[in-house]
């Protein structure tokens, strides 16, 4: 009988490519690109999220998928759907480990805004909040 544990283990031999050109290969099930495995008999199906709707892989890893669970003993017969869902990808589904490995790599830059002077100046990513700046200048601390 094939278990999830066996499919699961197969996937984390399947590395998303998109993730190997930033320095950090990273599996399909730590970056979150699984919706769900089914096992029914001999066949597999991997409901699969791409990371982009215009992904240029999507053949490549849909093989890689196949390939490596056809290896599995007992296994006859894989599918991946694509269908529904697909394209709901977000970084936040990626695994908190695989985060990590990318914000060493690619740390977030620190951003700075012209006219604000440096205590309010934001440490984080572009779309957090600044302090606001009223028509004179900066708001008053």
């Amino acid at each position: 009988m094939i278990s999830r544990e066996q499919v699961t283990e197969a996937l984390r031999k399947v590395v998303d490519p998109c993730s190997i050109a930033t320095g950090a290969p990273i599996d399909l099930v730590d970056m979150g690109m699984l919706r769900g495995i089914s096992i029914d008999g001999s066949h597999v199906e991997i409901q699969l999220r791409f990371t982009s709707p215009l992904c240029w892989q999507a053949s490549n890893i849909i093989t890689a998928i196949e390939d490596n669970l056809m290896r599995i003993e007992g296994v006859e017969r894989v599918t991946c759907d694509t269908r529904s869902g697909a394209w709901e990808w977000k970084p936040e589904m990626m695994a908190a480990s695989a985060q990590a490995r990318l914000r060493r790599l690619r740390p977030m830059p620190q951003v700075r805004m012209a006219g604000l002077p440096a205590d309010h100046q934001t440490a984080g990513p572009a779309d957090e909040a600044a302090p606001a700046a009223g028509p004179g200048g900066p708001a008053a601390p």
